[in-house]
Order: C-alpha cells, then structure tokens, then sequence
C-alpha cells in the first residue's frame, strides 16, 4: 500500500522546496517521482544564469541555462510538482513538527523543507567587474577556461586562494599574471614561478576595453597589464538567509550538513550551494537527487508517528 503522507491534508505539502535551480529541481524531481506533494519555489534568476553555455555535464553541453532549466521544470511538473514563481520570505517551525512557509504571494503549510537558495559572489569593487561577467570576466576556469584559452590571463581577488588560482590556470594557458597588493611568501612566489606564473604587487583598480573586448587591467600604481580574460578569486556569501533562521550556519550564512544533506534541525535539508560553496551544476544536481531517499523515509517515519504538539 503506498503511504501517501498528504493524502488526507490537501491542505500541506510533504515538501517544500525553496530554489529552482539544479539542486531543487533535481530534489523535486526525486520527491515528485516518490509521489510526495512537493512545491517549489523559483525565486529568479540563479547563478548559472550569467554563463551563456553550459560545460562540463554529460548530457547537457553547449546547452543554455535557459534550456537546461526548462527541460528540469517540465519533467518536475510532469510528476505533478507544484512550482511557484515566489520569493519565499520567512520559514518558521512549528511545536507540532511541521514548517509554515511565507511565499510573496501567500503562506503554505509543509512537513519538511529543503533549502536549494544558492550563494552570491561577492565581487570586488572594480569598475567594469559586472558589466564584463560572462565575457571576459570569470569566476572558475572549470566553466570557461577552454573558451579562453591561449589568451593573456590576469588573476586577482582573495589572496588565499590566488595561488592556487595562479596555478590552476596554467592548464588553459601560458600566460598568467597574479596581481595582488598582498605579499606573498617566498616559497609561494618560487611555486607560482615553476609553473610560469608572473606576479605583480600592486591592486586592480579597473578594466581597459575596446569596444567589447578586454585590453588590460589598470592598476593603483598607474600601470597596466595586458590580458584577454581576468579570473577573480571573490569570496562567497549565502544567498537566502532562511538557513540562518532554521538551523546552524557558518560564518558566511551557509547551512552545516551531514553527508546526507540534514541540517542541525529535523525536517530540513540544504543542497547544492546553499552548503557547498564549490559544487558545480552537476555537483548540484546529484545532491538534489542524493537527499532524495532520506526525505522521503523522514515523510514516512513522521507520518507514523507524528511529533505531539507542545
């Protein structure tokens, strides 16, 4: 007999899912197949929205976001998913165990949430940053780097992850240049040498162009850097503070998970980069469909046994 833990309140949903990226469409996928009341809340735009393809998944490349996004909502929806184009606002848990869910547009009711909010880069202060994002101005080589490869690179951003970037970069070009005002250690400046990579002391103050392509960078000391490509090493921040009102988060707003995906409080789940800041879209989407079964076997166990309302 299938345990359909709604089937008697139309007027909850087993589960709410907030994001509509990879990661919740992925988990929505698995809950709707499990013939869970599932809703999922598309917010707006998500963070592969700035890359015009889509690399490095198996099935999916040179797609558009667009299209990966489309074909994930109309399998969601095909099970009998719910998605909603709404913010949600608040989450609050309730005495008896289950979450009360504030949408822009109006509250439901669920047993269990799964967070799929994402993060935002944090970019620097540097004019012509955005305008260039998708351009020539990237984030992760693991997206682009074969797109613009060969051409002069400029890296900078976070010092402690600007060597690593350095040399990383190196796979998809000859041409390198770490410009930092951070001093780096001589067995740091030895390393970044043996893999051919230039360093410059001095701070990026903005991009030169012409027309719609990258020329150099401009530094504080009035110098400039040739390159093609510039890769910033920004740091990270939580996109949605939900997480924070639910359950232990870190220092940058994101949820701690178990290796199953629950957080410190029953009946929640994090995802894709709502918890792990380096997942790339297919990361993403296996933890969607990873957290599947737990969710599902916490429906069931709680439908057995109900907490008691305090």
């Amino acid at each position: 007999m299938n345990r359909n833990t709604s089937e008697d309140h139309d007027d909850i949903f087993d589960v709410a899912v907030v994001g509509a990226g990879a990661a919740g469409l992925s988990a929505a996928l698995f809950l709707t197949r499990a013939r869970r009341r599932t809703v999922i809340y598309d917010g707006g735009p998500v963070r592969n929205s700035m890359i015009s393809k889509i690399h490095e998944y198996l099935g999916y490349e040179g797609s558009t976001p667009a299209e990966f996004l489309e074909r994930g909502r109309s399998e969601v929806v095909s099970y009998g998913g719910e998605i909603r184009s709404e913010t949600v606002l608040k989450i609050e848990a309730r005495p008896d165990g289950l979450f009360d869910v504030w949408g822009s547009k109006m509250k439901i009711t669920a047993r269990a949430v799964v967070l799929a909010t994402g993060l935002v880069d944090v970019l620097p202060m540097v004019p012509g940053l955005k305008e260039g994002l998708g351009k020539y101005v990237h984030l992760c080589p693991c997206f682009s780097g074969y797109e613009v490869r060969d051409k002069p690179f400029v890296a900078f951003g976070l010092p402690e992850r600007l060597a690593q970037l350095g040399k990383f970069l190196t796979a998809w070009s000859s041409d390198v240049t770490v410009v930092s005002p951070h001093e780096f250690d001589s067995e740091t400046l030895t390393r970044l040498d043996g893999f051919g990579v230039k360093t410059v002391q001095d701070e990026v103050t903005g991009l030169v162009t012409e027309g719609d392509q990258l020329v150099s960078i401009a530094t504080a000391s009035g110098t400039e850097v040739p390159c093609e490509a510039v890769f910033v090493a920004a740091p990270f921040k939580a996109a949605s503070e939900l997480a924070a009102s639910l359950c232990e988060v870190d220092e940058a707003g994101f949820a701690v998970t178990d290796t199953y995906g629950r957080t410190s409080r029953p009946g929640v789940w994090a995802i894709g980069n709502a918890t792990d800041q380096l997942a790339h879209l297919v990361h993403s989407a296996a933890s969607g469909a990873n957290i599947g079964p737990w969710v599902v076997d916490y429906l069931l166990e709680t439908s057995l046994n109900p907490k008691k309302k305090e």
